[in-house]
Parts: C-alpha cells; structure tokens; sequence
C-alpha cells in the first residue's frame, strides 16, 4: 500500500482500542506505529495487542511499528476512590508517601523519589499541571501542601515537581521487567521516559544488549533540555514529550523548544517525534480545535518526521476519527515542506550516505522524478535521503520485515518488504500496479551509496 502522506502518525493503544476492528481501521486510515504504554495494562495485555497488530500487517498488507513506552521514574497517585478527591485552593492537604490507599484524608502517593527528593517550599504539579500544590512541611514521608489550584484528583494521575533531583538508575525493577518482555515480543522500538542525560540512554542500551530494538529518548525533563546535545548523539530518535516538559520548563517557552529539539535532530539525521495532546479535544468531541489543526500543522512545518496521538485513540470517544483527522491535516500541510540542500563543504560529518543522499533529492527536483526506490538493506539510506524531504515518493524495498518495521516512523518513506533478490525492478512493477507511477515517469533508483541511476518506465 503507498500512502499518499509523509509525515507518520503514531496511535496509543488503549481501551479505546485495543479490539481487532478497531485496530484495522486504524491501519487502513493511515496509522504507521502504535505505542504501547506501560504505564498501564498487563503484559499479556499487551501481547495480545501485539499479535492482533502483526496479524492485521498481513491482512493488509502493511507494516507498523510497535513502540513500548516504558514507564521510567514516573511518579503516581495512589489508589483513591472512583469519585475522586475535591480539593480547593488554599485547602491544606496532607501527601502520604508510605502507602497505596487514600485513608484519614490522606492522598496517597507510593513513591521513594518524591519522598527523598522534595522539599519545603517545592511547586508540585498533578495531572500534567491541572492540579498545583506547594510543600509547606516534611517530615517522615509525610508532607503538608497547601493548594494553588484546585479541581478533582483521580487516581494514578502523574505528578511533576521540577526541582526534583533523580539520583537513581532510570531503570527501575518494573521497568528492566518490561523491557525483557518488549524485546521477546518482538517491539520495534523501546521509548525511555525522564531520562536526564546519555549516560541513561547508555544504561539502557547495555540493559537492551545484542538486541535490535530501537531506543526512543523522551525529552521531558529540564535536565534533558541541559543535555540535550549529548542525548541525540546517543539515542536513535528523539520524542518532544509535550506534556511533562510543558511542566518541567515554562509553558510559554514550549514552543520554542520544540523548534529547538527538531534542529537539533535534523541535523543529527535522526528522526523526530511530536507528541501530546496535539488533537487532545477529540478525546470528547468528534472534531478538533481550529488552534489543534495548526499544532498539528506547525509540527510538519518544523519538519517533525512523526506526530502521535496519545489519549485521543486510547481512552477517547472517537479514537478513529481522530486518526482519520490526523492523516487529513498532514496529507494537507505536507507538500508544503521545503525540500533541504545543504552545501556539504560545510558539514564535517560527510558520509557517503549524505552525498548520495543530497544528489538523490537534486535529481529529483532537476529531472521531476516521481519515485525514488532504494535497496534498503538497512535503515541508514533510507533516513539519510529522507533528510533532504524530497518532493518524490521514497520507497525502501527490503527482505526484512524488521527494517520495514522500524522506517515506518521517518517521513515520506513506504517500505515494501519483497522476497526476490531483485528488488528495485519488483519494486517497479509494485509501483505501477498500485498506479502510483504510469509509463513515462521517472524513477530514481538508489542501488546502494554507491550507485545511484535515473530511468524513464
């Protein structure tokens, strides 16, 4: 199947849909990765959605990234009851640290880092900021807080406090647990939350060993934003994880450090991930915002490879509308990209990649090519010249249905996964019996960095 959008949409799966129908019709209206989060749900849970999801990759004839997001140094509240919990501003409340269960009105909060790390006077925010408190008192895992801004505390919501100091692994037992499972289930790409700098992407990768897998690194943190550098030299692809750094550093400034962190990685030739509540509307309502459309466009405009849905499609009331939308805007705003040339005298990291690469896209627009077909016989080629975001259509053609796998997230690239050894001229005939080309077109065919040939069908 040749999709006609560029930029790649990433689904959460949750209760919302989690069944086989509602899965195909997410693959059938564009999705091209689905997370998974493990912040919830069951390994089997999780397995379940997996095999539903490699299953329907045949049906279909597609091939999506399965992307385990893995909890991290997350911090929760307890359980409380269904109701919730009222609380008003200027309310005093009393945090509890040492158990799981709201009991004598106190809010539970079951966490080693918020006890050790917290203090006096620290700003606390809940549920992505909707709820704010400050520390007024500490003592033996106890704490006094007096509300800032109020509302209804549910359970197991995320708390933020940006002045705390994590001075522990970023892989907990939970955490090594899930990704042992992630890897035997065959994942794409494991997804590392509140990291701090490479040296947590570093622990990770030597937990990950010989494994394939891919390593997402979550920029949530201001400590990331201090080593940010550091980060996208070691990760794989980068995630601007909106909603806790939208908390970890002034609101205002979000915007900003988006551009700043898709830069940043486009000159790395990495891709990139744009996430949190880009449609967050329609986790109620059957159409977006005006202001979520241009979000969601201004992300392709910044030249983000991937955008991802996140309570949209997994606990909303239209998760497949909210998919459809999502392909609607970027087959909308993609074509209005500009294609990258850079004069490579300048670049101190030449590679041949890069050179066959930025020739490829130069091609492409001198000739009018309408296809580029590449002999993936892994993932550098492919990535490299979708930096350049030509205007063609680029196809990687690939025996192996891991790599297929793992482009599906980088913009404008369609694996095909073929089983003959002559895969650009298979390729071809895939393209014309699709009607994505007609005779007389033409194709750039990239043989590998060091062959590359114009051809008219």
């Amino acid at each position: 199947m040749i999709s006609t959008k560029k930029t790649k949409i990433i689904a959460t799966i949750g209760p919302s849909s989690d069944q086989e129908k509602m899965l195909e019709k997410f693959i059938s209206a564009g999705m091209d990765g689905a997370r998974l989060n493990f912040s919830h749900g069951s390994h089997q849970e999780h397995g379940n959605v997996i095999n539903l999801i490699r299953k329907l990759e045949k049906k279909l004839n597609r091939h999506i990234a399965v992307i385990a997001d893995i909890q991290g140094p997350k911090i929760r509240i307890g359980n409380l009851p269904e109701t919730g919990i009222e609380v008003r501003v200027g309310q005093e409340i009393v945090i509890d640290t040492g158990t799981r269960e709201f009991y004598e009105n106190r809010i539970p909060l079951p966490s080693l880092l918020f006890r050790d790390g917290t203090k006096e006077g620290h700003l606390v925010f809940i549920d992505d900021g909707t709820l704010q408190v400050k520390i007024t008192n500490k003592r033996a895992g106890i704490f006094k807080a007096v509300v800032l801004k109020g509302g209804v505390l549910f359970s197991k919501k995320g708390v933020n406090v940006p002045s705390l100091e994590i001075n522990s692994s970023i892989l907990n037992a939970k955490d090594k647990s899930d990704i042992e499972f992630s890897i035997k289930s065959d994942v794409d790409y494991i997804a590392l939350s509140f990291l701090r700098n490479a040296k947590d992407l570093k622990e990770a990768k030597k937990f990950v060993g010989k494994s394939k897998v891919k390593i997402i690194a979550k920029i949530e943190r201001h400590e990331a934003l201090l080593n940010i550098n550091e980060i996208i030299d070691e990760a794989d692809v980068v995630m601007i994880a909106r909603g806790d750094l939208g908390i970890e550093t002034p609101l205002w400034e979000l915007p900003i450090r988006q551009k700043e962190i898709i830069n940043s990685v486009k000159r790395k030739m990495k891709p990139s991930i744009v996430a949190t509540q880009m449609l967050d509307s329609m986790i109620r309502n059957p159409t977006p915002t005006r202001a979520e459309v241009s979000d969601v466009s201004n992300a392709v405009f910044d030249s983000a490879d991937t955008v991802m849905l996140s309570g949209e499609t997994a606990l909303g009331k239209y998760p497949f509308e909210s998919v459809e939308m999502m392909r609607k805007i970027l087959e909308a705003t993609d074509d209005h990209q500009e294609s990258l040339h850079e004069n490579l005298k300048k670049n101190s990291g030449i590679t041949t990649e890069l050179c066959i690469a930025n020739s490829t896209a130069h091609i492409v627009e001198m000739s009018g090519a309408r296809a580029i077909i590449i002999k993936a016989e892994d993932e550098t080629l492919a990535k490299t010249i979708s930096h350049f975001r030509p205007k063609a259509m680029i196809i990687a053609a690939t025996k192996d249905p891991k790599i297929a796998r793992k482009l599906s997230l980088v913009w404008g690239v369609t694996p095909l996964v073929i089983k003959d050894k002559n895969l650009i001229k298979m390729a071809t005939k895939d393209l014309i019996k699709s009607g994505a080309v007609k005779k007389g077109d033409k194709i750039v065919c990239v043989y590998s960095a060091n062959s590359i040939t114009t051809e008219v069908i």
